[in-house]
């Protein structure tokens, strides 16, 4: 899906003896309109730790329209969650920051 991407960070470590390691991606997603909401939304979407070394190469000075690829997985106990499996930027911007190199 193409999604407005606006930042990243990575979290690693460990809380009360698991560890963690995982990246979060800031996106922006229209809110369904109607009369008591309208508008974008900032949203949080985790993913795989390994989208880092891609995620350096992407200049995040403003917004940037990327294709975002998610993966559902079990979590265990019957719950499931969305993770990002992969982050690019969309054909126009992709060449724009290529030009820029």
């Amino acid at each position: 899906m193409k999604m407005k991407v606006i930042g990243w960070k990575h979290s690693k470590g460990e809380f009360n003896g698991n560890a963690y390691d995982y990246v979060t991606i800031y996106t922006i997603a229209r809110l369904e309109q109607k009369d008591s909401q309208r508008g974008s939304a900032g949203i949080e979407m985790r993913g795989e730790s390994q989208l880092v070394e891609k995620l350096k190469k992407i200049d995040f000075g403003t917004e940037v329209v990327c294709d975002v690829e998610t993966e559902t997985r079990a979590t265990g106990k019957g719950q499931f969650a969305e993770m990002v499996v992969n982050v690019s930027p969309v054909a126009a911007v992709a060449s724009a920051m290529a030009a820029k190199a």
